[in-house]
This record gives structure tokens, sequence and C-alpha cells, in this order.
């Protein structure tokens, strides 16, 4: 229906597997610090909560991405930094052939670009190294995009319910930002059945493919919503009601983010408008369409009056679909010699550096590694301390990082008499060199810096005798 795909060989294979590779080296290397803010309170709350089906009955907070909170429960609230993301990393590993196999249905030029793109993009190496649910709830929309794909191939045979289901259920229980990219797909089928078929047929088609769709989202959507509302609905650790200039910033920093900056993305423009002047614009009906209608999805934001619209990882569907768009346009090009290959891969170099680039300096601060204010605290009370904070977030974070180490900590609020160490955190703006608690004054003894992506800012100091 939309064209016979182009045969993907060894060769091919093997390119995307070295590039995986590099994705696993790139999301290992930035899973080495201790846990950050919202990571921190999930292991903590997975920790407390004990039975993996309280994950369900009695955790209704937006910070519980379910998948996530059964594999923090499953390697324990001790484990390892690498080993408690070690889902998202296989999660944002696994992400980068599938989207090989995806942007590859317009050949192998355009499958390698995608698996290059997403190996190094700094929002995927972001949110495929965090104990969070991005990384599985991404993986889940590719596969479901991919099968979806295929099937639109030819629409007669059987739609492949059961891997759509699954997919679905993986989806949301990863996190309930999938339903940006399902309702995507679901309208991206909509549009190719009535391109293709006359209505009977393609009514007839979609209602086959819209059954398994419904049924897996609605009931995984009752799944975490009923029990939530039999206990007082669900909670928000923090909202903002939308604005537009949050969701302005928002979209920039996903853009950004997917490329490595503003060289990044102005490069992946220019190769976005070489693949169209070459190509022209692709039916709807092809998985080009998919991916419009997903990169359009961050107009649902405003739409629908959306809160929390500064938030880049909101936006993930519309960053992969951007990515695939890209690589795409690429492959399109690369196929002609002369002029439009070196070009293309002049484009290609810019993204590709600057990403690596923004992915070194997301190594190097590793979110704010709060394990390090442990470790300072470990050299000056060796068998224990109490630490002040003034926040209470912060006592996940500390509490984690501190179980990790198997250190003794105890965390109290900022009251008086001045506890021997103060720790402060904050996601905007500088924190105080020597600040004073209880009259007494403290000096910085270590420091956490973070990117503008994840992490929080920190500052751990000791009361100056």
């Amino acid at each position: 229906m939309t064209g016979t795909p182009e045969p993907l060989h060894r060769r091919f294979w093997m390119t995307v597997a070295a590039l995986a590779a590099l994705g696993l080296g790139l999301r290992i290397a930035a899973a080495q610090g201790a846990l950050w803010l919202d990571e921190a309170w999930s292991a903590w709350s997975a920790h407390e909560l004990g039975a993996p089906l309280a994950v369900f009955a009695h955790f209704h907070h937006d910070n519980n991405h379910h998948l996530n909170t059964l594999w923090l429960q499953l390697v324990g609230v001790s484990a390892p930094p690498p080993l408690q993301r070690g889902l998202s990393i296989l999660c944002g590993t696994l992400a980068i052939p599938l989207a090989a196999a995806i942007a590859g249905r317009r050949g192998r030029h355009a499958g390698i670009v995608a698996a290059l793109l997403f190996a190094v993009a700094p929002l995927l190496v972001i949110y495929g190294s965090e104990a969070r649910g991005y990384a599985p709830m991404l993986l889940a929309l590719l596969v479901a995009v991919l099968l979806t794909a295929r099937w639109l191939d030819d629409p007669d045979r059987p739609v492949p319910a059961i891997p759509l289901t699954l997919a679905v259920l993986f989806g949301l229980l990863g996190q309930l930002t999938f339903a940006f990219g399902a309702a995507a797909l679901c309208l991206w089928v909509v549009i190719a059945l009535l391109q293709r078929r006359s209505r009977r047929d393609a009514i007839a088609a979609i209602a086959r493919y819209a059954l398994p769709m419904a049924v897996a989202g609605l009931s995984t959507l009752a799944v975490i919503f009923v029990p939530a509302q039999r206990n007082g609905g669900m909670r928000f650790g923090s909202y903002t009601p939308f604005d537009w200039g949050d969701w302005v910033h928002g979209v920039a920093m996903m853009l950004t983010g997917s490329t490595g900056g503003l060289i990044g993305i102005a490069a992946v423009i220019l190769l976005l408008s070489l693949g169209l002047t070459l190509r022209g614009q692709p039916r709807m009906a092809g998985i080009e369409g998919y991916l419009r209608l997903a990169l359009a999805g961050v107009l649902l934001v405003p739409l629908f009056q959306l809160g929390n619209a500064g938030i880049s990882r909101y936006y993930l569907a519309a960053a992969t679909a951007l990515l695939l768009l890209a690589a795409i346009a690429a492959g399109v090009a690369l196929r002609r010699p002369g002029w439009p290959r070196g070009l293309t891969l002049g484009l290609l170099a810019v993204p590709t550096v600057t990403s690596l680039i923004a992915d070194r300096e997301l190594i190097a601060v590793q979110r704010g590694d709060p394990g390090d204010a442990i470790t300072a605290m470990m050299r000056r009370a060796p068998t224990g301390a109490r630490v002040a904070i003034e926040m209470s977030r912060a006592s996940a974070v500390l509490a984690v990082a501190a179980s990790q180490k198997r250190y003794r900590l105890r965390i109290v609020g900022g009251a008086c008499p001045a506890e021997r160490f103060l720790f402060l955190d904050k996601t905007g703006g500088p924190l105080p060199m020597q600040p004073e608690r209880c009259g007494a004054r403290y000096a910085t003894i270590a420091v956490g810096k973070t990117s503008s992506l994840t992490g929080m800012d920190w500052k751990l100091y000791e009361r100056i005798p």
C-alpha cells in the first residue's frame, strides 16, 4: 500500500550495531552519578511501597512511572546507580536499531543516519540513562510505529493485535506521554487508509486497527486511574498552569536538546529543506505522515492548555519524529551524487559534533551527582553524620545516595541548633558561598552543577567553628 521498503542487508545491521554500541557507551557513561531529584524520589517511594502490587494500589503520584518503579523495587534502593538506571539504558539502546528499522523503510542511508542521530542526541542520552519511565515509553512507541507501518503495507492482513496491545500497555506504564505519540499514530492510520482505499474498506480497516489499541489503552488507564480515584485522586509533585512562555521554552529545549544546540537545529532544518527540495512533499500515507503528525503534537499542549508546558521531556515523541524526518531527508540527498551528497554529509556532521560535545558535558556533570555530598561528609565524619536541609525534596536525594554508599546519615529540617552540615539545592540562581543559620556561619565543602535539561544544582556546607 505504501510502497515496498528497501531490503536491509547484513552490512547495514552491522553498522547499526556499531552505532548502538556507541549509544550504549554514552548512556552508561552518563549514568554513573547518584540519583537526582525525581529519580531519587522514585527509588525511595519504590523502597517504601515494598510489594509490587502497591505500585498500582497505593502510589498515585505523577512521579510513579510504573515500569520504572517496579524495576527500582526489583534492584533495590541501595543498588549502584547504573543498575538502577539499567531499564532505561536497555530501552534507550534498543531504540537505536528500532529507529534504524523505521527510517530504513526509506533506504539504508536513512536507517544508518537515524541510528547515528538516536545514538548521540543529548535528549535521548539523558532519558536513556535516567531512572525514569521515558526510555521504556519511547521504545514502546517506536515498536508501535514499526508494527503499524508494516501493517499499512498490506492492511488486508490481520492486524498485529497482540504486539500492538503489548506496546500500548508497555508505553502507558512507562510514561503517560505515550498518549501523544499514540494519538498521532491513530490519526495517521485514519488518513493513510482514507487516502488509499474506498471509504467503506477504510472504515473497516480502521476499526480492526483501533480495537486492540483502544482496549489496551483504556484497560491500562483504568488500572492506573481507578485505584487513584478511590484513594483521593492523583497527586502531583509540581504543577505549573499553562503559560505561552513556558511552552516556547520547553519546545526550544526539546529542539536544541535533540541536536546539541542552536547550530545543530539550524543544520537539521537545512537538511529537512534539502530533502524537501530534492524529493518534494511525501504523501501522508507514508511513514513521513506519522512523523509530521507526531512533530505537530507539540501543539496539543497550548490547544488543551496543559500544565508544565516548559518541561522538554514531555515532547519526546516530537523529538524522535524530528530526528527520523531528518534521517529520511538525509537518505534522500545521500542517494544523489555530487553536491547534494557532499552538502548532506557536511550538514550531518554539525548535529553529530554538537551532540557529542553536549554529551561530554552531560557525562562530566552527572546531573549534579549528589553522591559527592555524601563522599564529602564521609571524609569528615566517617562513622556517620547529621545534615540539615531547607527543602524537603532533598531528603530522598540524600537518603538514596547515603544508602548506596552504606553511610549512616540523619537528615533533619533547618531548625536550630545549627547542624555540622548544611545541604542547599536550587533549580535556578546562585547558592550562597557562606550562609548563616542559627547564628553559625558555614563554608562550602562540595558543589554539584548540572545541565539545563536535567538534574539540580546544590552545595554542601560545613559549620565554621
